[in-house]
């Protein structure tokens, strides 16, 4: 399937994205990663796109791997040295990781997103998530519906996207999974640490 131009290239993604957060693109990774502590060995990013958190996890001797369906930013990732796994989240091979993290990337998965965060935690114990809950392309009219039709990886254009309440009641149900999750920051993007709980009460294992 045919993807947006904007994932035909990293320096129109990263424009892209800058315009979309206000010129705050890369202050959403700095908050993400300042979850992530002191004592994290290795990470694991899904979706990832840009190479700026794998950047960062080589300068602190961080084993970073990226899983993207895009090949062009794979084939980038692997030019700068790092592994990049060309597939699908939901089907690809996952490797153990101390944390899992995600940039604005779980809207792509909302049908499925409790299979998403089951598969992530059979491999981890942390996956810290920046999620978008403020989206130019859940307006309407033709500016929302652009906006929309820009944001295609490969999968065909994403019309829902999450607002706070929608994100975290799908959260929420999850700990009955024994899946729980923290608000750690609220902006354009809901910033969360979610981590393995003991299942609610009540819940069937």
């Amino acid at each position: 399937m045919q993807r947006s131009l904007i994932y035909s290239h990293i320096a129109l993604y990263r424009g892209a994205m800058n315009l979309l957060y206000a010129g705050g693109y890369r202050a959403r990774f700095r908050r993400l990663v300042e979850v992530l502590g002191p004592d994290v060995t290795s990470v694991c990013e899904p979706c990832f796109g840009d190479t700026w958190i794998a950047e960062w996890c080589r300068t602190r001797d961080i084993r970073w791997t990226g899983i993207d369906l895009n090949p062009g930013f794979c084939r980038r990732a692997r030019r700068l040295g790092f592994e990049a796994i060309e597939s699908d989240l939901l089907e690809s091979p996952l490797p153990r990781a101390d944390a899992y993290v995600m940039a604005g990337s779980l809207y792509h998965f909302h049908e499925r997103a409790p299979e998403v965060l089951l598969r992530i935690f059979a491999h981890t114990n942390r996956f810290v998530l920046s999620e978008p809950i403020r989206n130019l392309s859940a307006g309407s009219g033709p500016l929302g519906c652009l906006a929309r039709r820009a944001t295609n990886p490969g999968s065909g254009p994403a019309a829902f996207r999450y607002d706070e309440p929608r994100l975290l009641a799908m959260l929420e149900a999850q700990r009955a999974h024994g899946i729980g999750h923290r608000v750690v920051a609220r902006d354009r993007d809901l910033l969360l640490e979610i981590s393995r709980v003991a299942p609610a009460a009540g819940s069937r294992p």
